[in-house]
């Protein structure tokens, strides 16, 4: 984890600058600011520092501050308490980075907390500034943008997993192993830690759509059903993959299973065709004299007779594709 931090941001019409901590009762005070308040890695001291212009629920706070886990709403009346949850899934990587961002929306702030830095948020902060009417249409306008930008960032996840399973897939067909199976496998557990918070998170962001909350205005929701829309495409997206790879574990196994059918069958028909010869080789060992073949030329006939049988049973497995 990095140093804490403690990011103050204002707006107020077109413009948006960060001012200092101890600036911020004065700034409350004014009805037309908005501020957007970033805590990184404070811990319940950060929310300390907010005091007395702005006291949060105990609760809130612990919440905060601890890993929540799963994404999740509260309505605390003068403000709305927000878990979701970002995620990076590098090239080189075993398995997705999940990072909780933890949100508390007001009338005329909106306060973000995280433990290390985020996408969505550095993004949203360089926005901000750029735009000063992101965060001057209201909190929960830059509530939105935050939310936004989180979805756009699954993405470029989804894109590797696709061409993840396709390469398993090839795989699968044409050379089976056990180190391929402990990939799939992980794979496998990869998409269901991202499945955990996506369905939840999708869920969450439905229930801000709906007229519950007074704090999320009636002409952000339709910006808040975008937002639900992606990710219940992107929720769908990923239980096909998790489909694909179950039917890919049970290709799997029937490749390996008709592997081990092909050896068996050559060693059946190996055994087969080494039974009558040795058959032969007995009756022809036997301590009894075989008129005829008790000479060099005899031995040479027995051999002929045990290559011939061995000859005409591979012929016979051939014409009847069994080899």
């Amino acid at each position: 984890m990095g140093e804490p931090k403690t990011t103050l941001t204002v707006a107020n019409g077109e413009t948006a600058r960060d001012f200092e901590i101890a600036e911020l009762p004065a700034l409350l005070a004014d009805p037309d600011t908005r501020v957007w308040i970033d805590l990184e890695n404070t811990g319940a001291a950060g929310f300390d520092a907010l005091a007395p212009a702005l006291v949060f629920h105990p609760m809130a706070v612990e919440d905060c501050v601890m890993d929540v886990n799963f994404p999740r709403v509260d309505d605390y009346d003068e403000y709305i308490y927000l878990a979701v949850h970002s995620a990076r899934w590098g090239a080189d990587e075993a398995s997705p980075t999940i990072k909780e961002l933890d949100i508390l929306l007001g009338r005329d702030f909106l306060l973000t907390y995280h433990e290390e830095p985020t996408r969505g948020v550095t993004r949203a902060h360089e926005l901000v500034c750029r735009r000063g009417q992101i965060l001057s249409r209201g909190p929960d306008h830059l509530l939105y943008l935050i939310l936004d930008v989180m979805v756009d960032n699954y993405m470029p996840i989804l894109e590797r997993v696709d061409g993840e399973v396709d390469r398993l897939e090839e795989k699968v067909l044409h050379a089976p192993s056990r180190e391929l199976l402990a990939e799939i496998l992980s794979f496998k557990r990869g998409i269901a830690a991202l499945r955990r918070i996506v369905g939840p998170q999708r869920d969450t962001i439905l229930t801000l759509t709906r007229d519950e909350y007074d704090l999320i205005r009636p002409e952000m929701r339709p910006y808040l059903r975008d937002v639900f829309d992606r990710l219940a495409r992107i929720s769908d997206l990923l239980d096909s993959f998790r489909d694909e790879l179950a039917t890919m574990l049970d290709i799997y196994v029937s490749q390996v299973s008709n592997q081990l059918n092909e050896v068996m069958k050559v060693l059946t028909a190996i055994t087969v065709i080494i039974v009558p010869v040795t058959l032969v080789a007995s009756i022809f060992g036997m301590n009894v004299i075989f008129p005829g073949f008790n000479t060099p030329a005899g031995f040479y006939a027995a051999m002929g007779i045990m290559v011939l049988t061995a000859l005409g049973m591979w012929w016979y497995f051939r014409s009847r594709r069994w080899l």
